[in-house]
């Protein structure tokens, strides 16, 4: 059946002509498999009524919000998203309770990307939730909402058993308030985890804690190169006179990258003391290395054009 109906208003939806009668029985349609028994159908469905935008539909997608289907409620999830309904929030929140983790964390994030900051205060608790998607979800969204009230939270979060927690803790926290959680990243220096003290130190070294300096030389002896390199970037950042001596010990060290690091970081400082390691190091076996000192011993201007 066509609808031949002008300048009327069906449902929320005002339709000129045959073309708009056809798209209404076809919502109609994606509304009734909405009840399908087939939960591939009700995804379906979902996706189909992503193009209609009034309050029937708004209602029947929300409605899929308690699909027992995890597939059909992560579909209408995904279309709801970028409705900015208080309603949605509402249901995403209260499915921050559900028993299946996968919409306990897919409810984190979905609530992370809209922004609202009604979901701030549910989602820190979900910093204690037995599944680690869920937290990692939560540690990773709280650093969008730019909210303060989330900084002790994602602090405590520094101790998690999960090492991917800790990381999006401090990244979370980078955004929020590097500085003021200083004092926590400094500890993660010493963490088990070598992401986590690498991650640890470049927040620090962004932030130029002056605190953290004799941490941060104490991560310039860490057996893992990443964080040593991490070392190096903080410190460079910092740019203290302080660090000259530890980055000259640094130019020996074996992995190439550090070397590279702390000669570049050593013609910025622009300590003179650094000029005769720098030569020496401009035989060394890796021409990334050899580069770098080259380009700081330009800065201190002793090359002849």
């Amino acid at each position: 059946m066509i609808l031949f109906i002008k300048n009327k208003k069906v449902n929320g939806e005002f339709f000129m002509d045959k073309y708009s009668g056809q798209r209404y029985e076809k919502m109609n349609i994606f509304l009734k498999e909405l009840d399908d028994s087939d939960w591939k159908i009700r995804a379906k469905a979902v996706y189909n009524l992503k193009e209609y935008k009034n309050s029937k539909v708004l209602d029947a997608l929300i409605e899929k919000l308690n699909d027992k289907n995890v597939n059909v409620w992560i579909s209408a999830a995904n279309v709801l998203i970028d409705r900015k309904n208080p309603r949605i929030i509402d249901s995403l929140i209260k499915s921050l309770k559900s028993k299946r983790d996968e919409i306990r964390w897919h409810s984190v994030y979905f609530l992370g990307e809209i922004g609202d900051k009604k979901a701030v205060e549910p989602i820190i608790k979900t910093l204690n939730d037995e599944s680690p998607e869920v937290r990692i979800n939560a540690a990773k969204a709280l650093g969008k909402f730019g909210d303060e009230k989330a900084i002790n939270a994602l602090i405590k979060a520094l101790d998690d058993e999960s090492p991917s927690i800790r990381k999006e803790a401090i990244s979370s926290l980078n955004h929020l308030a590097p500085n003021d959680s200083a004092e926590a990243l400094i500890n993660s220096l010493n963490d088990q985890d070598k992401g986590v003290r690498s991650l640890a130190a470049i927040v620090l070294g962004k932030t130029q804690t002056v605190e953290a300096f004799d941490y941060l030389i104490d991560s310039l002896n860490d057996i893992e190169s990443i964080v040593r390199v991490s070392a190096v970037y903080a410190l460079d950042k910092i740019g203290s006179e302080k660090a000259v001596e530890p980055l000259i010990k640094a130019l020996k060290d074996p992995y190439w990258e550090v070397r590279s690091d702390a000669a570049t970081a050593l013609g910025k400082i622009g300590n003179t003391d650094a000029i005769v390691p720098l030569i020496e190091i401009l035989k060394d076996g890796n021409n990334f290395v050899r580069k770098s000192a080259t380009k700081a011993l330009e800065r201190f201007k002793i090359f002849k054009k």
